[in-house]
């Protein structure tokens, strides 16, 4: 970066802040404790990252701001953040400037570690248990954290109870959720029983056209299988969706389904044979059948495309993530399995009942508790201490044994809930399911995070995959890549990876070469690339669609990623 004379910040690069300077008369850049927060690149909105091991956003224009927050007087909270427009005046209860433009920079990720650092080195007794239990909370809360962010993420664009939202098109960056697809558009919906059931009506597959997906709590526990692949195995049925302990009328339902908490969501995927024009207009229509209501006064149901829209529906690991957990603990029914983790909230200030008004201190805490929370679930998952099955070469299947061995329930025999396999996955993906296993899956996804030199993916470096010949699939495969810092799609590309469906280059052999990079490197097919951003780390999906018994068997396995020589 270039500080001018005048004491602005100017970028140093072209398109960084579209060339603006703005004052820092009024910051206070004192050594200590500083809260980040990024820009996504397609909206002016701040976001709070963490800390430790600060890994900047993979902005388009490959740079982040480091924004300083002083004099906050009160908790953050996502709607605060929402008008936003790059006037430093515009926030309020806070002194914000643009203080630096980073492009990768490693002495400032060892300059935040070190303040973190201090931080800790420096809390009481008490002001330690206070961030012991902070990390440990948001550990055991990553289910419904990660849902009830998406929840509020929809609803900021309309997406409320009982409406069914649905993309278009395949759905892209501006969707921020985690690891989602680019081969299918994705159809969600949210409810609550607070006043009552809800009814789902899931409409017949018609030829080879249907839905399929799972109906969840808010702690993404499977209800059921619905659709195609559910319980109604594409006849279509009703679902009705109940408090536990409910003896009214079933209105002619042919599931009724308790649920414990109040709230719950879908996630469900169109069956259609390619991401085509026509097919993607026949989704939308299909997808029009879908109902979900109170069948106690019974309303036509509302229909919502999200195609497009700027949709935030990720967790931010800092303060504002036991916002999230408190308005859980007040809003919803709390079960005795939790009450440890309800004890341990109180020592936050979290309890059902009281107001949450943590000192400026504690809110520090918090941050620092919740960045180092998700330091703990990023290595938990990628460096698999879930242990998730291994499938050669440091590529393992997508969840650990915990969560299809218990039906994602996560309570063991021996009487334990495995919270830190769940917190990981939850970190990394959404949603659940009623019948999984590693026998017969209709997919199969694989990951890893790391290159053949057991180095982390790096946006900046070039790789090559070479996906041996014969895949086992009865469909098709696609590899996707994702932000490692929160799972996402990387911010401002248009492409997230390749599929067999396309027209790939494919080598005398049989097997085809993907490529990742920053840039497209010379003799490389465009078919065959898959971007990234400069800056960041990236991890990949491997989806194996209508896998064979070779992928089980360990007949066919994927080699590892290598850095690509040019």
């Amino acid at each position: 970066m270039i500080m001018s004379a005048s004491g602005c910040l100017q970028p140093s690069a072209p398109g960084a802040a579209n060339g603006r300077c703005e004052p820092l008369a009024d910051v206070d850049l004192r050594p200590g404790f500083v809260t980040f927060a990024k820009l996504r690149s397609f909206r002016n909105k701040p976001k709070l990252v963490n800390a430790i091991g600060f890994h900047h956003r993979n902005l388009a224009a490959g740079h982040v701001f480091l924004i300083c927050f002083e004099n906050q007087s009160s908790v953050f909270k996502k709607k605060q953040f929402d008008h936003f427009d790059g006037d430093v005046k515009a926030m309020k209860e806070a002194t914000i400037a643009f203080a630096a433009i980073l492009a990768g920079t490693t002495w400032f990720a060892s300059q935040t570690i070190a303040q973190n650092d201090a931080l800790t080195s420096e809390l009481s007794t008490q002001e330690k248990m206070v961030h012991r239990r902070a990390v440990e909370t948001a550990v055991w809360a990553m289910p419904l954290t990660n849902a009830i962010a998406m929840r509020d993420g929809f609803a900021e664009v309309g997406c409320n109870y009982n409406v069914v939202c649905y993309f278009s098109k395949i759905q892209d960056y501006r969707a921020a959720v985690t690891t989602p697809n680019d081969t299918t558009p994705y159809v969600m919906a949210f409810w609550n029983i607070a006043d009552g059931p809800v009814m789902i009506e899931v409409p017949p597959t018609e030829g080879d056209l249907g839905l399929w997906g799972t109906l969840m709590d808010i702690w993404q526990r499977p209800l059921a299988d619905v659709g195609a692949k559910g319980r109604d195995k594409g006849a279509g049925a009703s679902y009705l969706i109940v408090p536990e302990g409910y003896d009214g009328e079933t209105f002619g339902a042919d599931y009724v389904l308790p649920q414990t908490t109040l709230n719950g969501y879908t996630l469900l995927r169109p069956i259609i044979p390619d991401a085509s024009p026509s097919s993607l207009a026949a989704a939308e229509e299909f997808t029009k059948k879908l109902k979900i209501f109170d069948p106690e006064q019974p309303a036509q149901t509302q229909y919502l495309d999200v195609q497009g829209m700027d949709i935030d529906g990720v967790v931010e690991f800092d303060r504002s993530l036991f916002v999230l957990i408190d308005e859980f603990v007040q809003s919803e029914n709390l079960e005795e399995r939790d009450a440890v983790a309800l004890g341990m909230l109180r020592r936050l200030g979290i309890e059902k009942g009281r107001e949450f008004t943590p000192t400026e201190r504690e809110l520090e805490i918090l941050d620092h508790a919740a960045n180092e929370a998700k330091v703990f679930l990023q290595e938990a998952y990628f460096d698999n201490h879930s242990e998730k099955q291994e499938m050669g070469n440091g590529w393992t299947v997508l969840t650990p044994a915990t969560s299809y061995e218990t039906t994602f329930s996560w309570l063991l025999d021996s009487g334990a809930i495995a919270l830190d396999d769940r917190g990981s996955s939850f970190f990394a993906f959404y949603t659940s399911a009623e019948e999984f296993n590693l026998t017969a899956p209709p997919t199969m996804y694989l990951l890893t995070s790391r290159d053949a030199d057991d180095e982390r993916l790096d946006g900046g470096t070039t790789y090559s995959l070479v996906v041996p010949p014969d895949v086992p699939v009865s469909q098709f495969w696609s590899v996707l890549v994702y932000d490692f810092e929160d799972a996402t799609f990387l911010d401002g590309l248009e492409k997230y990876g390749v599929a067999s469906t396309e027209e790939l280059e494919v080598n005398e052999d049989g097997s085809v070469r993907v490529v990742f990079g920053p840039e497209l490197p010379d003799g490389v097919s465009q078919s065959n690339y898959v971007p990234t951003a400069t800056g960041g780390g990236w991890f990949p999906y491997f989806r194996f669609y209508g896998p064979g018994e070779a992928l089980f068997s360990g007949d066919y396995q994927l080699p590892k990623i290598e850095k690509l020589i040019e």
